[in-house]
């Protein structure tokens, strides 16, 4: 059997991309490394073949681990993936999204292991665009506008320049923003529904707190998310880059509309200014053609069903005020 190693298999996406492997491809090996071993509750069949605890940052832990393993596949999740924690944290960001990545390919090239790669990217990496840009396209110019999209640029110049000089054998997403049951509530739909979950047990005020409501964003349900990681994997040309992301925007605003009447809830919106970005791009929509042209992927779940499901997923975690 192929073997696969994810970083930050611990995570949001960790948990589902192994739930979905279980599901259908059952003919890997599945292995992990994370600070903290995987606590998922939003996944149904969590069993993988083997863990390492380790700091990714720590390089001889790293060649020690993949000189061991000898990988098949390794899918690099591991990141710091807020862009406000990454104002918080220029470094911290900067560090956990490129020097680990540097670590994991560069031991790859040491240790001359024949291991395809997946770097996962994001859509801040194009920075503030035009309107007449849109959707955004592969070969549009990086421009990134916050210490989190700066990593996230570092790291993608890295595969290319290891695929290229190296050979090594690796493949790039510009992810746009992911939602689905098990997400933190730091992120924003997540915490939309969590508050709409929290209103309708009336722990909470029908007040509904936000930063920016007039932003939109490309969001991409977790479970399409996953599935297309998998088929970049085994099918993404080597030393591409690919948008995953659905090409359709939503408001803030749109979204919170959608939820009141989704389930019947009116709420006040209070706009909060500690919630709002240094700096923000008002529109980010993407183009998901070149990844339909070369792996035949587009996303098949509506937006309406990762609400309800996440939805669902925070009913059950948040107890009835009583």
């Amino acid at each position: 059997m192929e073997k696969i190693l994810i970083t930050g298999i611990s995570g949001f996406v960790g948990g589902h991309f192994v739930d979905f492997m279980n599901k259908n491809h059952n003919n890997f090996e599945i292995y992990g490394i994370s600070r903290n071993k995987p606590a998922w509750d939003f996944v149904s069949n969590p069993e993988f073949h083997g863990f390492y605890k380790a700091d990714i940052k720590n390089l001889q832990k790293i060649k020690s681990i993949i000189e061991d393993l000898q990988p098949n596949f390794i899918l690099h999740l591991a990141a710091q993936s807020s862009v406000a924690e990454s104002w918080n944290c220029p470094v911290d960001s900067f560090m956990n999204n490129t020097n680990v990545f540097l670590n994991i390919i560069d031991t790859v090239r040491l240790i001359n292991t024949k291991t395809r790669i997946l770097s996962v990217g994001s859509s801040e990496q194009y920075g503030i665009v035009d309107e007449n840009d849109l959707p955004l396209l592969e070969d549009m110019p990086l421009r990134p506008e916050n210490p989190y999209a700066v990593a996230r640029v570092s790291q993608e110049n890295l595969a290319r320049i290891y695929a290229k000089g190296y050979g090594l054998d690796i493949c790039c997403t510009r992810s746009f923003n992911h939602c689905g049951p098990g997400q933190k509530d730091k992120f924003v739909v997540s915490s939309i529904v969590k508050q709409f979950v929290q209103i309708a047990k009336g722990i909470q005020e029908p007040v509904l707190h936000i930063g920016n409501g007039a932003i939109i964003r490309d969001f991409v349900d977790v479970h399409d998310v996953v599935e297309v990681y998998h088929l970049l994997l085994t099918r993404g040309r080597r030393g591409e880059v690919y948008n995953v992301c659905s090409g359709i925007g939503r408001s803030i605003i749109e979204i919170i509309t959608l939820l009141s009447d989704m389930y019947d809830i009116n709420v006040e919106v209070r706009q909060e200014v500690s919630q709002i970005r240094p700096i923000d791009n008002p529109r980010i929509v993407g183009s998901n053609k070149k990844i339909y042209n070369d792996i035949g992927w587009k996303p098949k779940i509506s937006f309406e069903q990762s609400l309800r499901s996440i939805f669902n997923y925070w009913e059950c975690q948040i107890p009835k005020n009583m």
